[in-house]
């Protein structure tokens, strides 16, 4: 046993803490108690650490070896030097990238090991004099200046109760709701044109009517400009009485029958940004017949005339693009709903300041300031949710939604329709035309497996399921005789190369887009490879969502692209949601990307019934044919979840949308606190 502790400590010298470390296991296997073993192996921790961290550069493994030599001998000589100037190197590596929290918690590490090291006790004194530094040049700001500067320090070192009692009383005057977003759209306008400029318009511009109910019909919602429809000659001529005193937020006037008119005359102008090809063939003449009244005449009798007058509505002096030019140069938004934007910053924060000329029946909104903070994943998001830099986050990946309603001091709400995710197919492109070839798509994608195992993470379930078709199960679109579509890698083989003879033998090369959104880029990578193993040459090609669902509703010509959308009505959005670029104008041959003929027709027909037994027998027709005719390949519906802190009163359980009735909630100023201190992760100041 001497011998082969003599030897370790050779191989100790040599630096072959391997070697050792197997001498060393060899005397406790043969003799556990024998003398002088702890001293050898106390040895080797404190030889392997230092040398991990001044040669080797490997701090990781290094803090950790020295860690273990701390649990069998704290007062082991030298320990506590060589612990403090390791951690100190990391700490001040946190500290001069802004990374405080991870500097903290490094200290606190520091301070556990080492308890009253003079390196401790220094970079305590650094982080707290930083704060303080940061407080007083606080006091030289006013408003929301002063409010950001004040929870910087305090992001710091939120130890601090005179700082954080200045940042109670400066909140109060700035109230601000950080929200996480993983997408933005450029600039915030009236037009939606994406996903994300369907949130941001919903912050700025009232629709004519809030809803297709009969209270917004009846002018009850007080967030809408009309007070009143009324449809006169069977549905073909409508008569719109509009709020008066509503005003632009710029203060030039109030909303009048003037900006109705040009936004409902734009959305038929092919080169305007809100065209529709829908509404194009559906309005015959528009008019202000007063400065508070707007008649409409239509060439046919709608399904649903306020399908068509729930899109918001932007000011008649605006430009092309939406945006309004400023007196000192620039262009920006005007609105006339909750919030304004007001400028970008450089951390990628888009901020938006309640609207002082708001006028409803709740008043102007409670929270004063409004910050989108973009992330570069849904899980980063979502970690600054759980750190308490954000009180709201909009989207939470499906396999954390169980964990996160666990979590104290947060609350997990759900969008009242799921989303439907499929892969849309551009029936411009010939290949794409080939059903078989379409056959083969749908053959060779296992929906339960990528949803059960990557998305998911659990079991299926009534609400989180593989699709078979365009529409959520238990709509009253959805056909319930519809088969489930099947996986079937061989035969999906088999129609890759039956499709290839069909278009000539040559390879079939298809470019596969999907959105920077996290259900996508968790499955895309997985979609291409049994896509590839199908016989495909596939190209995966990532886009931020804003940019790609924004080309695919303008008509640009695609391959392949991973979609999803929340479908409130099927009956006016099963045409968008099989063809990204169904209201798209005429030039770009938008429809012709139907890569079925039977389903244009079917479209076609729905477009023009004017009942709804009939449109209802349509969709449903829709649903059983889209079973065999692919003009998509359905992948899966998810429930989709938000969360916030609830620090944040207002939102609902359940949602349309993610700020629907913001006007109303409320926000209390709070500063996360180290989970590793008695304080705890969450306490107001």
């Amino acid at each position: 046993e001497d011998l082969l502790l003599a030897e370790g400590e050779r191989l100790v010298l040599a630096r072959d803490y391997a070697k050792a470390f197997e001498h060393y296991l060899a005397v406790q296997a043969r003799a556990p108690g024998w003398k002088g073993l702890d001293e050898h192996v106390n040895k080797l921790l404190f030889e392997e650490g230092t040398n991990a961290l001044l040669l080797e550069n490997d701090r990781e493994r290094g803090l950790r070896l020295l860690s273990e030599l701390y649990a069998r001998q704290p007062d082991y000589p030298g320990l506590a030097d060589r612990l403090s100037s390791a951690f100190a190197s990391r700490i001040g590596e946190a500290f001069s990238k802004g990374a405080y929290r991870q500097g903290r918690k490094l200290l606190h590490e520091l301070a556990t090991l080492a308890p009253s090291h003079s390196l401790e006790r220094d970079w305590r004194e650094k982080f707290i004099a930083k704060a303080k530094t940061l407080a007083a040049e606080a006091e030289k700001k006013t408003g929301a200046e002063r409010l950001d500067a004040l929870l910087a320090a305090l992001r710091v070192w939120p130890d601090l109760p005179e700082v954080a009692s200045r940042y109670t009383e400066a909140f109060a005057a700035v109230p601000t709701l950080d929200v996480a977003v993983v997408d933005w759209h450029q600039p915030a306008s009236p037009y939606l044109v994406s996903p994300a400029a369907e949130r941001v318009a919903r912050l700025q511009y009232r629709p004519i009517l809030a809803g297709v109910d009969d209270g917004s019909s009846q002018g009850q919602h007080s967030d809408q400009l009309a007070t009143g429809l009324e449809t006169t000659d069977l549905g073909h001529r409508i008569l719109l009485k509009l709020r008066p005193g509503i005003p632009w937020s710029d203060g030039s006037r109030t909303v009048s029958s003037l900006d109705v008119v040009r936004a409902l005359s734009e959305r038929a102008a092919p080169r305007c940004l809100g065209y529709s090809a829908r509404w194009a063939s559906l309005l015959e003449r528009i008019e202000a017949t007063d400065t508070d009244q707007v008649e409409i005449r239509l060439k046919r009798t709608p399904l649903k005339i306020e399908a068509w007058l729930i899109d918001p509505i932007g000011p008649a002096h605006a430009g092309p693009d939406g945006l309004v030019p400023r007196p000192g140069g620039g262009r920006r938004p005007v609105g006339n709903g909750p919030f304004l934007w007001d400028h970008s910053e450089k951390d990628g924060a888009e901020v938006f300041l309640a609207n002082e000329r708001e006028g409803t029946s709740a008043g102007a909104p409670k929270i004063r300031r409004l910050r989108e903070i973009r992330w570069p994943t849904s899980a980063a998001a979502l970690g600054a949710l759980l750190r308490g830099e954000v009180s709201l986050v909009e989207r939470v990946p499906p396999d954390q939604v169980a964990r996160l309603s666990q979590t104290a001091g947060i609350q997990v709400g759900r969008y009242t329709q799921p989303s439907l995710h499929r892969v849309a197919l551009d029936g411009r492109n010939p290949a794409l035309r080939n059903r078989t070839l379409r056959r083969a798509l749908s053959y060779a994608i296992d929906r339960k497996t990528l949803l059960e195992e990557t998305l998911l993470r659990r079991a299926i379930d009534d609400a989180n399921l593989p699709s078979d078709g365009p529409f959520a199960k238990g709509s009253y679109a959805d056909a319930p005789d519809v088969r489930p579509l099947e996986y079937d890698p061989l035969l999906a083989k088999m129609l890759v190369a039956a499709a290839r003879k069909e278009l000539g033998n040559a390879p079939i090369r298809l470019t596969f887009e999907y959105p920077a959104a996290p259900e996508a880029q968790a499955v895309a990578p997985k979609l291409i490879e049994m896509l590839r193993e199908a016989g495909l040459e596939i190209k995966g090609v990532e886009r931020p969502e804003s940019d790609l669902e924004r080309e695919l509703r303008a008509g640009r010509k695609f391959d392949l692209a991973y979609r999803s959308s929340r479908v409130i009505e099927p009956a006016w959005e099963v045409g968008p949601l099989i063809c990204p670029g169904y209201d798209a104008p005429p030039a770009t041959e938008g429809l012709a990307a139907i890569s079925s003929p039977r389903i244009l027709q079917l479209l076609l027909q729905l477009e023009q019934a004017q009942e709804w037994p009939s449109a209802r027998a349509i969709l449903t027709q829709l649903d059983r044919e889209c079973r065999d005719e692919l003009p998509i390949i359905p992948l899966w519906q998810l429930e989709d979840h938000y969360a916030w802190r609830t620090r944040l009163h207002g939102p609902g359980a359940t949602a349309e949308h993610l700020y629907q009735g913001i006007a109303s909630w409320e926000i209390e100023p709070w500063v996360a606190k180290d989970p590793w201190t008695d304080g705890g992760d969450a306490k107001r100041p």
